[in-house]
């Protein structure tokens, strides 16, 4: 099955969208203070949200049984420096954004999922609304509705 993610993040919140076919699974969640993770996940930077937000939008899209094993997932960037990271192999010096490249590709490679990568406009990108929603929620804060 194919499936469109699309993802974004600020150093507040950090939302995801998986579309398959015409259903969209939208999905949005405030960053946990740092101490909680023992001052690893101390997120100060858009492209460090983005990159949780990716990681954890697989996740949770396997998790609820949306992503299977062997499927393939359009990865739908609006950042140059998350899409040149997974196609031309760029490094960075960021822990946060190695930490989670890692369990990206540990993710995508024990589930044999076919990860296709596309640079989009931000106007494109069906996650960024949910970050600028003052006061509605526009996309769901838990995962009730899918398990």
């Amino acid at each position: 099955m194919k499936h469109d993610i699309f993802f974004d993040g600020n150093v507040k919140e950090y939302s995801w969208t998986i579309r398959t076919g015409e259903k969209l699974a939208e999905q949005i969640r405030a960053h946990p203070p740092a101490y909680l993770s023992g001052g690893k996940l101390d997120v100060k930077a858009t492209e460090e949200s983005k990159f949780i937000a990716l990681h954890i939008g697989i996740y949770w899209g396997l998790g609820v049984y949306i992503i299977k094993d062997n499927d393939q997932v359009n990865v739908m960037c609006d950042s140059k420096m998350v899409y040149e990271t997974f196609t031309k192999g760029k490094k960075s010096d960021n822990q946060i954004i190695n930490d989670k490249i890692h369990f990206i590709n540990q993710l995508t490679d024990h589930r044999k999922l076919k990860m296709k990568f596309q640079l989009i406009n931000t106007k494109e990108n069906l996650s960024t609304r949910h970050l600028f929603a003052k006061g509605k929620d526009t996309a769901g804060r838990n995962s009730f509705s899918y398990v």
